[in-house]
């Protein structure tokens, strides 16, 4: 890697990113899941300001230094894509070079299965190409525990090829909090970290209405997550990784084997920059 690279993953709510230094390229290593980059930050795109905090933070890593190659996944629409194009020019002036992904039939070893895959939200994609790059040859369920809760299926194919399934999505656990509070007369708003609470209780019901709820969202999503995980293992090993930002309140709840990584979708990024 000759210039330093700049990731940005923009999700529903959160704008995250990452940045790798020059020279910093990250030697394979089969087997397991690295976070190859130096920097990395996030801002919660619809506040005021944030996409200053952006270019803030972008020109500081920069200084005097070379201009980045820009890669970016958007699932959130063109009018923060216009802000985001703003924010780059803002800190770089308008000679980044910028990659705008969508999803395709394939990627390198991994092929997509989805019956129309340019429908594929380029988050599942991507995120799918960071988890096979660095564990070709296994069946992966990707969970990514955010905005909306995704589950990703990622097939073994012969020679170290793969194959996208196809998933899940359900509402993420932040909205199904929410909408349980929005939408009935008497029951209490709850947030990620109420349910992470809940999840250290070593029963699966509750003997109060607040932990209740925060019970009954965390069993929805992980039956979700472990009805496919049985489903899958019955075929064959299957390695489930878990990511996004509800993660570490999801992990408390599920009761099959799992990795966590920070972001599979900046980690998919990175290898399509450096491929």
């Amino acid at each position: 890697m000759s210039a330093p690279v700049l990731l940005i993953d923009i999700g529903n709510t959160r704008l995250k990113w990452a940045w790798c230094d020059a020279g910093q390229a990250s030697a394979p290593e089969p087997g397991r899941l690295p976070t190859p980059w130096q920097h990395s930050g996030a801002v919660t795109h619809t506040d005021e300001g944030a996409m200053n905090t952006l270019a803030g933070a972008l020109r500081n890593l920069r200084g005097d230094g070379p201009i980045p190659a820009v890669w970016i996944t958007n699932v959130a629409g063109p009018v923060i894509a216009g802000q985001v194009d703003a924010a780059l020019v803002a800190a770089f002036g308008d000679c980044a070079s910028v990659h705008w992904v969508r999803s395709a039939a394939a990627h390198g070893s991994l092929v997509s299965g989805y019956r129309e895959p340019t429908q594929l939200g380029v988050d599942r994609w991507v995120g799918s190409i960071g988890a096979h790059r660095w564990l070709p040859g296994e069946t992966l369920l990707i969970v990514t525990a955010g905005t909306a809760t995704t589950l990703d299926i990622v097939t073994a194919q012969p020679g170290g090829q793969g194959r996208f399934e196809g998933g899940l999505i359900l509402p993420g656990l932040a909205l199904m909090l929410g909408t349980l509070a929005r939408n009935t007369a008497q029951l209490p708003a709850l947030d990620v970290e109420d349910a992470g609470t809940a999840a250290a209780s070593r029963l699966p019901w509750a003997d109060n209405t607040h932990d209740a709820i925060a019970a009954g969202c965390l069993a929805a999503q992980a039956g979700a997550i472990e009805r496919t995980w049985r489903t899958l293992s019955e075929r064959g090993p299957t390695r489930c990784l878990l990511s996004g930002g509800a993660r570490h309140a999801l992990a408390g709840a599920l009761a099959v084997p799992f990795e966590m990584h920070d972001n599979l979708v900046l980690l998919g990024l990175h290898a399509m920059a450096t491929a």
